[in-house]
């Protein structure tokens, strides 16, 4: 209860004069369902006293208290609900901007990937919302509780105690339940988690399950995957249907046994039939109160899991740090500083001691072989992490100093696996900078070497691009991606293997689009086809997390170290 107060708390604000209403309404409902007992005891008296007026009154009266009682459980009902709906929506968008914030360290390491974390935006919050609308059921069923036991008190304290024994055996064997519900809750949520990202690689992964005959393999994880959540959730709804009917059959043995006695009692005349009925109604309501106290207690063990499940995303401390108090960016900056730059992935270190200076114009290229440490450098740049020690410095300012919306406003980037959003042509280009009229949308993409394809296309700049840009070619949706950069039109630019997976034809025409990109900027290139590379101003060669080489590609050339064994083993290959 804890857990879930200390993350529903923040969720209420705002919404405190509903639960006001829903705790207010509760109890008056629970007050008038409680005066039932006393209403129908005097019935009895009024039908033995031959009371024609109170004989119908009293039925009147009793009509009116239910559906003034109905009449507020609706809107005790619908604004808990709705709450409840509130809640499970804010949830998703306090989830979304973590999941925006997380930097890549936590997506690398985070072990269910993308479909983990979909399962937990959706089925965790789904079992949440469900838990939080039994809520309801915790601020009604107590006071109708108490109502109850005032009205057994009432009328014989000595059998209102025997009651009383039971509940202690009742709350021993929920609590077992509840345990074992929690237990298996945790497995079922895991479960289907795991199942959300084996139906995420599928779908993302079509073409290469299709094309390597997979299909039977996808099948077969899912369907052990399925099996483990079945077998998770049988375990769990037979514990947390069994809860109910071991309550009940408790209750019912205690409540047979106080009907003899009551019945010993009525046969001897110490006990009036009016005064029976109002104490087993009495009894009957406290039975039932504590049934969905029970039942609601159970979900909540549900939703405390998956409350946990959400707490550790919420919580988690992967993101990069803003500065109370941040510098503006530099514009007049004449230089980019990596001073004794170190990065690590927990006890892999990637980077070691770098030191860089790059002046403003410079187009520097990164080369090496695959896990040298090419992609984590640049990666520095706009904080998709921070480094572990060391510095960036932009025009003399630490990067971490800048606001990190403005520091990436900066920085365009264009990589080799091009995301593209499923809308159309134009809103993608534009995306580089929404603050900007979309009037230029053309001239980037005639910038781009963009502007021809999209036109003859029959939708124009309309047409819709479909999920990840499928319905373009590889070669489009690159040029795409890089008219989206000229928009933006920042001064420092990141190439990340832009133009690896194209064919000759399609990297011919992106090049083009590149040239005009590079123009005037400082540009960060990696390649692993050195022939892109070589009219760079400056090339690293990286190996590692080390720059053992630097100079242009003749003096690299003349030097006849690795970046030249790269290069002729290249020039074998092709």
């Amino acid at each position: 209860m804890k857990l879930i107060w200390k993350i529903l708390r923040p969720e209420l604000k705002g919404y405190e004069g509903r639960m006001i209403f829903v705790v207010m309404s509760g109890v008056v409902i629970a007050a008038l369902k409680g005066t039932t007992p006393y209403l129908i005891d005097n019935l009895f008296k009024a039908w033995q006293a031959q009371d024609t007026v109170k004989s119908y009154q009293i039925p009147i009266l009793l009509a009116v208290v239910w559906t003034i009682a109905a009449a507020l459980r609706y809107f005790h009902m619908y604004w808990m609900l709705f709450t409840a709906e509130l809640v499970a929506v804010n949830l998703r968008r306090k989830l979304m901007n973590k999941y925006l914030n997380l930097n890549l360290s936590f997506h690398q390491k985070f072990a269910s990937g993308a479909g983990g974390l979909i399962s937990r935006m959706f089925n965790d919050i789904n079992v949440i919302q469900g838990g939080f609308q039994r809520m309801a059921d915790v601020v009604r069923e107590p006071f109708q509780v108490i109502f109850s036991f005032a009205t057994l008190l009432y009328y014989n304290w000595q059998l209102t105690l025997f009651l009383l024994v039971a509940m202690p055996l009742v709350a021993t064997i929920l609590r077992q339940f509840a345990q074992s519900v929690r237990k298996y809750s945790r497995f079922n949520q895991e479960s289907l988690e795991g199942l959300t990202q084996t139906l995420k690689e599928s779908l993302d992964g079509t073409r290469v399950v299709q094309s390597f005959n997979l299909q039977q393999e996808m099948r077969q994880r899912f369907e052990i995957q399925v099996r483990e959540f079945l077998a998770s959730k049988s375990k769990m709804i037979s514990r947390e249907e069994a809860s109910g009917p071991m309550s009940e059959m408790l209750s019912t043995i205690f409540v047979a046994i106080l009907l003899i006695y009551i019945g010993h009692l009525t046969t001897k005349s110490q006990m009036d039939p009016g005064t029976f009925m109002a104490f087993v109604g009495a009894a009957i309501l406290a039975k039932d109160s504590v049934k969905k106290m029970q039942e609601a207690f159970i979900k909540l063990q549900q939703s405390s899991v998956a409350l946990e499940r959400l707490h550790h995303i919420l919580e988690d401390t992967s993101v990069v740090p803003e500065v109370a108090h941040p510098r503006p960016f530099p514009h007049d900056w004449k230089q980019i500083e990596f001073r004794n730059v170190t990065f690590g992935y927990e006890t892999q270190t990637v980077l070691r001691g770098i030191n860089l200076t790059i002046q403003r114009g410079e187009q520097i290229a990164l080369v090496g072989s695959s896990g040298a440490g090419k992609s984590t450098l640049i990666n520095l740049l706009p904080r998709f992490f921070d480094p572990t020690e060391g510095e960036i410095l932009i025009g003399g300012v630490p990067i971490k100093e800048i606001r990190l919306s403005e520091l990436r406003a900066n920085i365009a980037l264009v990589t080799q696996d091009v995301f593209l959003f499923s809308d159309s042509v134009e809103k993608n280009i534009w995306s580089g900078d929404f603050d900007k009229p979309a009037g230029g949308v053309e001239t980037a993409a005639r910038l781009a070497n963009a502007h021809q394809f999209i036109t003859n296309n029959p939708d124009g700049y309309s047409a819709r691009l479909g999920e990840r840009g499928s319905r373009f070619s590889g070669g489009e949706k690159q040029r795409i991606s890089i008219a989206r950069a000229v928009f933006k039109d920042a001064p420092i630019l990141i190439m990340d293997e832009a133009t690896s997976a194209l064919d000759s034809e399609s990297e011919l025409e992106v090049q083009k689009g590149i040239d005009s990109l590079m123009k005037g900027r400082t540009a960060f290139v990696i390649a692993h086809r050195l022939s892109t590379i070589s009219k760079c101003d400056r090339i690293l060669v990286m190996e590692k997390g080390q720059i053992i080489e630097q100079g242009n590609h003749n003096v690299l050339m003349v030097q006849k170290g690795a970046y030249f064994r790269f290069f002729q083993l290249q020039s074998q290959l092709s």
